[in-house]
Parts: structure tokens; sequence; C-alpha cells
């Protein structure tokens, strides 16, 4: 009877303790600290915020990694920062026992805490991106994780671990590909400068894992393993997706290529997987079926400058001898992106290639190599850093085109001159 009253005691101070903690207000008295950027000083409320209120906000556990780390930037020592570090791991395991939905990937986070404070535990690293890596793959976005958990584990492989074959290595190599595709396909390429650099860094880890691979992943290598797991896979969406960009660079003869991407549009017509069918159909030489698909994957496309390169692909690769249909889709390529300077300047390349063939006259000829210049000019405007090529074009079109006292003799100053055939252009000349 007596051990119940202590311990009804107990419970009855400790709840009272909790009690006189006021979580929301010591919560809001170290955030105003850390927002005010004395975040040194948010440190003791902060502590005492973490362990009486675990529950209390997901924000306990995101600033206070903020705080640790501030504390470990300025540790005076490799041993306290070090334990400092660890302190960091621990938080990221109360995190996820408290907010387990949120924080799946968490042994990535705790890993990679290890590496960018160049904490010497690579084994231990390895260990926790290998599990945080196999069980919560789809949650990791860092893409510097993504690509130290590959080169890790080339490492061991190319060290002869027997635990890891080089069918392991290319499952990875799916892996991170994939992961990186997603990524870079949930934040297309814009004109965002943030976004722009995030989708650099993504497509840098793409060519440096290629380049970890490279010895390994031959077409013979890659041509067996993915035909091998088709049937493992064949409704697994993700790594069709992958397979087909790990051979699309230099494979796509492969039969397993064209297997892969009759699946994947079968599964799901979209601008991906329409463009993997015109790739396939391209190499089989079914130029107007690429056609189609390619047209098929530009009219699904909702991001205006991956629209505008399928288009200039069509433009500059399969319609390129038929010049009418060319500058349709140079055109548009430059209605979906009017910065694409690239485009005015192949343009300007096929208007100069035509002066003979739509100029009637040696004026009318001329007058084609002026409306080269006009084009090429446009080019320097649409994109700046194109504007010494634009100028250089617009140069070697000058040799050929009228002069200012060609313009003033055929008294065509201010006046206008059509030039037909495929071109189909009004050429204004300037007045005196």
């Amino acid at each position: 009877m007596k051990a119940i009253i202590f311990l009804l005691g107990v419970m009855f101070i400790t709840n009272s303790n909790a009690q006189k903690f006021d979580c929301p207000t010591k919560m809001t008295e170290y955030q105003e600290l850390f927002k005010a950027k004395k975040i040194a000083e948010s440190f003791d409320t902060w502590t005492a915020v973490s362990k009486n209120c675990p529950k209390e906000n997901e924000a306990v556990y995101t600033d206070g990694i903020e705080i640790i780390q501030y504390k470990i930037d300025n540790a005076a020592s490799a041993e306290e920062k070090e334990k400092l570090v660890r302190d960091v791991l621990k938080l990221y395991d109360q995190y996820n026992k408290y907010f387990p939905l949120t924080t799946q990937d968490f042994e990535v986070n705790k890993a990679m805490t290890l590496v960018d404070n160049k904490i010497d535990a690579k084994e231990e690293i390895f260990s926790l991106l290998d599990r945080g890596f196999t069980k919560a793959s789809n949650k990791v976005t860092a893409v510097n994780a993504i690509f130290t958990y590959f080169s890790m584990y080339c490492e061991k492989f190319n060290n002869g671990d027997k635990s890891i074959t080089s069918n392991s290595v290319l499952e990875k190599y799916t892996l991170v590909n994939s992961l990186l595709n997603q990524l870079l396909a949930a934040k297309p390429d814009s004109n965002d400068s943030e976004q722009a650099k995030q989708n650099r860094d993504y497509k840098t880890a793409q060519t440096a894992i290629n380049k970890l691979i490279k010895d390994l992943a031959t077409c013979e290598n890659l041509d067996a393993f993915y035909t091998k797991n088709y049937s493992d896979n064949q409704e697994n969406g993700d790594w069709i997706t992958s397979a087909l960009l790990s051979l699309s660079g230099k494979c796509i003869a492969k039969p397993i290529f064209n297997t892969l991407a009759e699946k994947l549009y079968a599964m799901k017509v979209t601008t991906q997987s329409a463009n993997f069918m015109a790739l396939a159909k391209l190499q089989q030489r079914k130029f107007p079926e690429a056609i189609k698909f390619y047209n098929e994957s530009a009219e699904l496309q909702t991001n205006p400058i991956e629209k505008a390169k399928i288009y200039y692909t069509l433009a500059t690769g399969l319609l390129a001898n038929d010049l009418p249909k060319s500058k349709e889709y140079l055109k548009k390529a430059l209605s979906s992106d009017p910065k694409m300077g690239k485009a005015y300047l192949f343009l300007a390349q096929l208007y100069s290639n035509s002066s003979n063939d739509c100029g009637k006259t040696d004026f009318e000829k001329k007058a084609v190599y002026y409306l080269a210049i006009q084009t090429a000019q446009k080019a320097g405007v649409a994109e700046p850093r194109l504007k010494p090529t634009a100028d250089k074009a617009a140069k070697d079109y000058e040799a050929k085109s009228l002069t200012a006292d060609e313009i003033s003799k055929a008294k065509m100053n201010g006046k206008l001159v059509t030039i037909g055939c495929w071109i189909n252009e009004t050429i204004t000349f300037p007045a005196k």
C-alpha cells in the first residue's frame, strides 16, 4: 500500500513539473532568439524544450539541427565538434521516434551529417546510407546523398567486397538513375535561377555516376542485365524509365530498348514515353513514325522550354532537309521558348543556303543574305551568351549581302521586298 502511495506521489510530482513547463511559451522564446540570429543564446531554452516537449512540434527538431550545427561550426576542438555531431545524430533518432512518417529518410540524413562535417566514420556512413536507401530511397532528394551512396557502393565493389556483385551495382545504378530522373521530372527546366541550378546539380550527378560505372555499364552488360530483370519489373514504370535512360545514350540499338519503350508507352502515354518511342523508331529508321512520336511528345510536354527542345530537335534533324517544315518547327520552338537563340541561328543558316534557289534576281539573292543577317542578330538579342556567335554569323553573311549603296541605287530605301519560295518573308529596308 505504501509502495502504491509512493508511486502515485512520484507521478503527481512528475505531472506537476510537466504542467509547470509551458511548452508553447518556451518554444516561442527560443524561436524569437533563433530568428534574430541569436543562435547561441537560444540553445539552453531549446534544449529544455526538446527534453520536456518532444512531441510539441517538428520545428523542435528542424530548429535544433540548425542550432547544434551552429555550435559545431564554432567548436573549439575536434573532440567537441564530434560530440556535437553525435548529438545531431541522436536528435535525428528522437525526431524519427516521434514523427516517423515525415522522417523516413532519417538514416540518410544522419549519414550526410557525418559526411558534411567531415567525421572519419566511413563504414558507419555507408551502413547508414545503405539502410536508408533500402528503406526509403523514394524520400531522398539530396543530390549529394545520392551520389555519395553510389560512389561508396562502387568503391566497395572495386575494392573486392564479396557482398557486392556486378549485378547489385547495376541495380543501384538503376535506382539512383531513377531517383535523379524523378527529381528532374518533378522540377523541369525553367528560367528560374534556383531551379535551374538545382537541375544542373542533378545532371552533373548523373554525369558523374555514369563516369563511375562506365567500365561496367557497357551496352552488352546493360542489355543482359535489363533483359534478365525485365520480367520481374515489367509493371514498374520507374524501373523501366531508368532502364531506358541508361540505354538511351549509346545503346538504343539493343532490342531490349524497343521492348522497354513499347511497354512504357503501353502503360502510360506521356511526353517521356512518346520520346522513347521516337528514339526507338529513329533507330529502326522508321522516320515518319519517329516524327509522329516526337510531335506527340511535344504536344504532351507542359514545360515550354522542354517543348521547344523537341521542336528544335525535329527541325535540325529529321526535318532539316524539308526546308518549309524545318522553318515551321523552328518557329514552333521559338513560340514555346522565345529565348532559344540557336533556333534563330539555324534559321539564318537555312536562309543563307537558299539564296540562289529563292532569289530570282541578283538583288533578291543578296536580299536573302540581308534577311539572314537580321535573323542571326535576333539570336544575340534572345540569348545574350550567343551574341559573339551571332555577330560572327552576321558578319559572314554581310560579305554576300546588299550594301547600303546597292539598296540606294535600287531605290529601295524605306521600301519592302518579299522573298517567295519556301522562305516567304518580307524584308523592310531602312530609309536613308
